[in-house]
């Protein structure tokens, strides 16, 4: 014989009380079908929670004599009999009425036309703080209809929060309920970030339990840096911990200064134009031809912004011979190692630290070395830079292609290394173009690295 389902309201009742709960399920099969019986017979809604409520009490008291001498079984309450009576006197009303409004209504065809309107009502079960399929089971029984809002609560997902009309309020049959339900613990509502530096985007979202990725976007009058794009869409709520995508506009292209010492004046000024780059002129004494390029300042084959101004010496008539006294010859000795100008033992974010106080920038090699990797083994000077060799250890790793971020945001540009496998260490740089500010105007090494080495950047600050 199949046993009964529980109803979704008996079973909500009987889980607050553990001790009704465990002892119903502890009832023989045709003694639980006995009260899921006794509940579904309720012919209304007020009838049927004071079943439910009857149902545990019993089941959630000490049992009485009477019950302990039946092996522990609880006694169903008997049916009230007024019940009965009341609801057929209720029926033969009904029944008489309608065979008035059939027979007799229009025995007088004088009369003038009349209309009866008979509305049945209902009392609103209380429903909050229930689940949901247990509140429309009973708003069902009750003639009922439903309307489900979700909203952001904290209750679990699925709980009745709110309901209107509220709770024993008398209304028609047929009338629709709202209920409140939760849709869980509410997420972060992603901001607007166009406009904003990409620094400050990422900074934002972190606050909000957020993440970021960057990508970068040729925007036309957007400054580089500057976030243009963004996914998902300022407003949409997200679970914490979701990635915003954030697209940058880019900085100007880079551009390899080329050499042009030794060259005319004309033509150092073609190749330089025609990279995009500017060119300021000074006239020094020098024993070259006159207007031949003798200097150039950046150097050869670094790296700047399209834009950039590019100064070069250009010599004009030498200077008259002088008789010059032969200086005696000096000795020159070589740097102790812990010397203001070694950085021989040093980890090479120190090096850099300090010698970017002195407002220098470095070059980097790697090399196979037993010193630990990441140390400095040797360095010398080439022109306003320090190069540095670092030990890349023993048994360094393969040799991956440098991304070429100059140019690029600072945060967008320390992502893209780290994506490559690179680490990264980032020193602020003076510039005075407001252009340049917090985008990398300079980093080494360039081409191949081993992975996983550290990558230095130069990010430019006006500050």
């Amino acid at each position: 014989m199949a046993r009964r389902p529980v109803p979704a309201d008996l079973e909500d009742a009987l889980a607050a009380s553990p001790a009704a709960r465990d002892r119903f399920w502890a009832l023989p099969p045709d003694q639980l079908d006995r009260w899921v019986s006794y509940v579904e017979r309720a012919r209304f809604p007020g009838q049927r929670r004071r079943r439910i409520g009857e149902t545990v009490r019993r089941l959630g008291g000490a049992p009485v004599a009477a019950e302990a001498a039946d092996g522990g079984i609880v006694a169903l309450p008997r049916d009230d009999v007024w019940t009965w009576v009341i609801g057929a006197a209720l029926l033969l009303g009904l029944a008489a009425f309608l065979v008035w409004l059939t027979v007799y209504r229009h025995h007088d065809d004088n009369s003038s036309t009349s209309a009866v309107v008979v509305t049945a009502t209902s009392q609103v079960p209380k429903v909050t703080g229930i689940r949901l399929e247990a509140a429309e089971f009973q708003l069902k029984e009750a003639k009922l209809g439903v309307k489900v809002v979700r909203r952001d609560a904290k209750k679990p997902k699925n709980i009745v929060v709110g309901q209107a009309p509220k709770a024993d309020k008398q209304v028609v049959q047929g009338t629709v309920v709202t209920l409140v339900v939760s849709k869980g613990p509410p997420g972060a509502k992603v901001p607007k970030l166009t406009g904003l530096a990409a620094a400050d985007a990422v900074r934002k979202l972190q606050a909000l339990g957020l993440t970021a990725t960057l990508s970068q976007q040729a925007a036309q009058g957007a400054a580089p840096g500057t976030v243009v794009a963004q996914s998902p869409k300022p407003g949409k709520r997200v679970k914490r911990g979701t990635a915003v995508d954030l697209g940058v506009a880019k900085g100007a292209a880079a551009v390899v200064v080329p050499d042009v010492t030794g060259h005319s004046q004309a033509d150092a000024e073609h190749d330089l134009q025609q990279r995009g780059l500017n060119v300021t002129v000074a006239n020094v004494p020098s024993a070259k031809p006159a207007g031949t390029v003798v200097a150039q300042s950046p150097a050869a084959n670094s790296k700047v912004q399209q834009g950039a101004t590019v100064r070069l010496n250009v010599a004009t008539t030498a200077p008259a011979q002088t008789t010059t006294q032969q200086q005696p010859t000096t000795t020159t000795t070589p740097v102790q190692q812990g010397s203001g100008n070694d950085y021989r033992g040093m980890r090479l974010a120190a090096a850099v630290q300090k010698i970017a106080q002195g407002r220098q920038q470095v070059v980097v090699q790697y090399v196979t070395s037993t010193q630990p990797a990441g140390v400095v083994v040797a360095n010398s000077r080439a022109g306003g830079k320090v190069n540095l060799q670092v030990s890349a250890g023993a048994h360094p790793q393969p040799a991956t292609a440098v991304p070429d971020v100059t140019g690029q945001d600072g945060q967008a540009a320390q992502s893209a290394l780290t994506n490559a496998g690179f680490s990264v260490i980032a020193v602020d740089w003076p510039v005075s173009d407001v252009a340049s500010d917090g985008v990398v105007v300079y980093e080494t090494p360039t081409g191949d690295a081993p992975r996983g080495s550290a990558v230095v950047i130069y990010v430019g600050s006006t500050q």
